[in-house]
């Protein structure tokens, strides 16, 4: 898989009925430094989850601050490709390495209107589509397990840190980093076909479009910002830029 062009700055896209989105990439599992986090000039944010995974996020912060650092411990022993980004994190020294994931719990806690992209597990359409991933990832697991899986994630990080777009207010820790992200991004797509990476992301951008259609019926100016992972960025932007027809997207309640 082609490694995409990692940069750090937000892209904003014009919807063509009116309003903007804002994707903002940011590194999971990690804090942002205060320098890349976007200004709070929209009025929602949308996250590329489900109510179910927001729910999910919740029971884990809470096990969390009963057992700080747990789920990262955890998570390195398994042995996955989550277990070796953070592993490399911790090499790296980066602060702020947490699961759940910082940079959406910090944006849940603000007083916006907020929207799960990813249709909720009831949702028959999106349970073939993952029935359909995961009878793949099963035979992809399968196969991939008898390949070196750690030669091959130093082999896809080290050509990724040749994608990280330099930036005055990090240091070289953070190119690290991001090339770790993107080892991760391609190991966790190689259980998914195209064809259905293409479906699933098709939705949410729909959902996301079905979103902005909410707000507009209050504001024709609406900024949606889209926090994303830093390597799925272009990815989304390419699906969106077909403009898949607006479809009813749920929003979450304040925490």
């Amino acid at each position: 898989m082609d490694i995409p062009s990692l940069t750090w700055d937000s892209v904003v896209v014009n919807d063509p009925e009116g309003g903007e989105y804002v994707f903002w990439p940011h590194l999971p599992c990690v804090e942002s430094p205060s320098g890349l986090v976007p200004e709070s000039k929209f009025q929602a944010v949308a996250f590329l989850a489900s109510s179910e995974d927001v729910w999910r996020w919740r029971e884990e912060l809470a096990e969390n601050d009963l057992n700080p650092g747990a789920h990262v411990a955890a998570a390195v022993a398994s042995g996955t490709a989550l277990g070796r980004y953070l592993t490399d994190l911790e090499d790296l020294g980066l602060p702020g390495i947490t699961i759940p994931d910082p940079e959406p719990i910090a944006l849940l806690k603000l007083k916006l209107r907020k929207f799960a992209l990813e249709p909720s597990s009831d949702d028959k359409e999106w349970a073939h589509l993952m029935i359909r991933h995961a009878d793949y990832a099963s035979k992809a697991s399968t196969f991939f397990s008898f390949i070196g899986a750690g030669r091959r994630w130093k082999r896809v990080r080290s050509s990724a840190i040749r994608k990280v777009v330099p930036h005055t207010d990090l240091d070289a820790a953070y190119g690290a980093a991001a090339a770790s992200a993107a080892a991760w991004w391609t190991e966790e797509n190689r259980t998914w076909t195209k064809e259905i990476r293409h479906e699933a992301d098709r939705r949410k951008m729909a959902r996301l479009r079905g979103a902005m259609a909410e707000m507009r019926s209050g504001n024709k100016q609406s900024r949606i910002l889209v926090p994303v992972h830093q390597p799925c960025m272009q990815g989304l932007i390419e699906v969106m830029s077909s403009w898949p027809h607006p479809e009813s997207c749920e929003e979450l309640e304040e925490w």
